[in-house]
């Protein structure tokens, strides 16, 4: 009497005790009904049905909201120590608008969106603005119209852009 090797059951790739028969959708790897994912085109392992964060969609009006309001702080801060130095240029600038939009991602729990990227540079526009206009300065003033554009550039690229 032979025996057949093609009556072997595979064991699961996470669970090498546990057999089964099914595949992951994607990959072909033999999971357990613990492991799979079912999803809109069947079932996936763990490793494959995770979604890259830039598939998650449009952040809710809360996120958004909470983005800003982290930004802001971070802007009004940095804008009192920004204030303080006796030099203001392109690459402080850029500093600043990355430390705010570092905020903004922290505040999201590293979230990423075009729309938290707006948030994070009109936090930088109008904390630096309103810090500029409490103590006296006049916002729109030349010295402080190339800060603008490119904190707030900074800023959106950090919270708006995956790097």
């Amino acid at each position: 009497m032979t025996t057949d090797q093609t009556d072997v059951t595979p064991t699961c790739v996470n669970h090498p005790g546990v057999e089964t028969r099914l595949t992951c959708s994607n990959c072909g790897d033999p999971i357990c009904p613990r492991c799979m994912v079912t999803t809109a085109v069947g079932q996936k392992c763990p490793n494959c049905a995770r979604q890259p964060k830039a598939a998650r969609g449009t952040p809710p009006a809360s996120q958004v909201a909470r983005a800003f309001g982290a930004g802001l702080a971070a802007a009004v801060a940095g804008g009192f120590l920004l204030l303080l130095l006796p030099f203001r240029g392109i690459l402080l600038a850029a500093v600043y608008g990355y430390l705010v939009g570092a905020a903004v991602r922290w505040a999201t729990r590293r979230r990423v969106h075009a729309r938290l990227g707006v948030a994070a540079a009109a936090a930088v526009v109008i904390g630096l603005g309103t810090v500029v206009a409490l103590l006296g300065g006049v916002p729109w003033a030349p010295a402080w119209l190339l800060l603008y554009p490119v904190g707030g550039g900074v800023a959106f690229a950090r919270a708006g852009v995956n790097w």
